[in-house]
């Protein structure tokens, strides 16, 4: 549709419902017209003949399957139009507002530059009656009241301006959103091949189908064609999420990048979770997934906020609020132009999420993987504070380094059952052994040394994932809990904890019965890591002689602020941070 910039929200809402509307009924008319077929191929009447009826029935039912999924077809083109006139509407809406506000923020810059001393609405000085010898007096007074009214009009004339450059800044934001939805409205509706090869996938044939199979099928299928199939049948992705990894992979790495982009635009939700998919494709993916999400999610928050603002409203949703913004300024970092923010998943639901720091490249020699503790959650990442220790390191990388910041699952939340649980750890466990083998069949990051990082539970997390058959070439602990009882040392890894003298290697002196109280006793440095003597905290219960006598919350709380020291990028871990990043310098062997 024809818009211009100065007129970004050009168009008619009407219309474009109209042409929905055609196509719902002509969806409805493929339907009546194949419900009229199947009762005549049923009918056995005068002069019907059983062999061809017995064709033409099993004609019809040939392409029942067809039939169905081009009324699927048309009926997503009137979803599509029906939102994109919903979305046109709301565009015409903003920019009324706009033109609204610009006249008047011109309309005060005219009378603020007006009212300048000997503008057109300037109040003169009035001239006060002098007495003899009072004339210097005089023009001092009347200096004074000009600057007055100058600065009075500057301020003005400044906010005016202000005012304007936000409204201009609001346009750019709307003119780039029209392009947006012209753009999503456009690609959804090229369906002029609807029935091509997207009619050989009927329900049978997609369930049948093995999962390699179905991906060497899709490769043929446009983005329209693959978003169409999807809403005919939905078990297409749980059936595609059952591929092997390494079929994921050759079947990936075989396409070119035009086939890569059709399916990261036709099925982003797919592409955005599927192990053996590129890091590069799996974040070109989340960054739709994230658009999408973002678009619905600010939907929520204007309607929590407008009913929060009804008066004699007793909603109290003042935290639910708070989440809802910090999950939409992180989210808007995944979609800004260049990305702040890298997803390499993201499912806020099943509470995953692993963030891609750095940019995979032949340049690549070297892939972090960072996992964090006991407690982390989703608001670790909103805020940043999870990705630090990755960020610092990627920061000052001189050899090429990829991070990968994990939390694949709902993290151990108390930490004296979850977090001591060794079948809990194996589920969480898992998914970061799946992320390990699925990160190196890209080729951007296959054969490039991989360096483990886990923080207190992280570390558990790591070792559990190495006994269910993850390899690293080096495993760093940061004040690391511990190992399962099936966990081996591999002769081929590195292994090194990095800790303070804190809480938990507190507990791990404490023994119930024969066995310690943290990991029954198997600790990084009692099972294999190298290290050295403890860290100094710059705070600690060690630096108050006598206080965990005296107050053993004191005690307590400076144990906790050093495990948490380990994982954080505050001066006072500086020591230890330089030496993690000597011992993953270190030459070593690649995978």
């Amino acid at each position: 549709m024809t818009w211009t910039d100065d007129d970004p929200g050009q168009g008619e809402p009407p219309a474009i419902l109209g042409l929905a509307k055609l196509r719902t009924a002509r969806a409805q008319e493929i339907r009546r017209a194949q419900d009229t077929l199947t009762t005549a191929s049923g009918d056995a009447g005068v002069g019907w003949q059983a062999q061809s009826q017995t064709a033409f029935a099993a004609e019809v039912q040939k392409t029942a399957g067809d039939v169905e999924l081009l009324a699927v077809g048309m009926e997503k083109q009137a979803a599509v139009l029906t939102q994109y006139a919903g979305q046109l509407s709301q565009l015409k809406d903003r920019q009324r507002i706009l033109e609204q506000r610009r006249a008047s923020a011109k309309s005060s810059l005219a009378r603020a530059n007006a009212m300048m001393p000997g503008g057109l609405f300037s109040e003169p000085t009035p001239a006060p009656f002098v007495l003899a010898g009072e004339e210097d007096s005089t023009a001092e007074a009347k200096a004074e009241e000009e600057a007055r009214q100058r600065a009075a009009a500057e301020s003005k004339i400044a906010a005016a301006q202000a005012d304007l450059r936000a409204i201009e800044s609001e346009w750019d934001a709307l003119v780039a959103d029209r392009r947006r939805v012209d753009q999503s409205c456009s690609t959804a509706l090229e369906a002029a091949d609807i029935l091509g090869a997207v009619s050989s996938f009927s329900g049978s044939a997609v369930s049948a189908a093995s999962p390699g199979d179905l991906l060497d099928r899709l490769s043929v299928l446009s983005a329209i064609d693959l978003q169409v199939l999807l809403a005919a049948h939905p078990e297409l992705a749980e059936k595609l999420q059952a591929a092997s990894t390494q079929d994921v992979a050759t079947w990936w790495n075989a396409l070119d990048a035009e086939h890569q982009q059709t399916f990261i635009v036709g099925l982003p939700n797919i592409i955005g979770s599927l192990n053996g998919v590129s890091a590069l494709g799996r974040v070109a993916a989340n960054r739709i997934n994230a658009a999408n999400r973002l678009e619905a999610i600010e939907r929520t928050l204007a309607d929590w906020k407008r009913q929060a603002a009804q008066p004699g409203s007793f909603t109290n949703a003042t935290s639910q609020i708070s989440a809802l913004e910090d999950e939409i300024k992180y989210l808007r970092g995944a979609v800004s132009e260049p990305p702040t923010v890298q997803l390499y998943l993201y499912d806020k639901d099943a509470d995953r999420i692993i963030e891609m720091i750095g940019t995979p490249s032949p340049e690549t020699k070297r892939v972090v993987t960072y996992t964090p503790g006991t407690l982390a959650n989703l608001d670790g990442f909103y805020s940043g504070d999870t990705q630090s220790i990755a960020d610092w390191l990627h920061k000052r990388d001189e050899d090429g380094m990829v991070a990968f910041v994990v939390k694949d699952g709902r993290y151990p939340q108390n930490p004296l059952t979850e977090a001591n649980d060794q079948q809990y750890a194996r589920g969480i466990a898992q998914n970061l052994a799946d992320f390990e083998q699925a990160a190196f069949t890209d080729p951007l990051l296959e054969g490039r040394q991989s360096v483990a990082i886990g923080h207190s539970w992280g570390v558990a997390n790591i070792t559990v994932s190495e006994a269910l058959g993850a390899h690293y070439d080096k495993v760093v602990s940061l004040s690391g809990a511990g190992a399962p009882a099936d966990w081996t040392p591999s002769p081929t890894t590195e292994y090194r904890d990095f800790s303070y003298d804190d809480i938990l290697q507190f507990a791990q002196d404490i023994r119930v019965g024969e066995h310690g109280a943290v990991w029954s006793g198997r600790n990084p440095r009692e099972v294999g890591f190298a290290h050295e003597d403890y860290y100094d905290a710059p705070l600690t219960w060690k630096s108050f002689p006598g206080n965990g006598l005296v107050n053993p919350l004191l005690a307590a709380a400076g144990g906790i602020e050093s495990h948490n020291l380990a994982a954080s990028t505050a001066p006072g871990n500086l020591t230890l941070l330089n030496d993690m990043r000597d011992f993953i310098n270190e030459a070593g062997a690649p995978r």
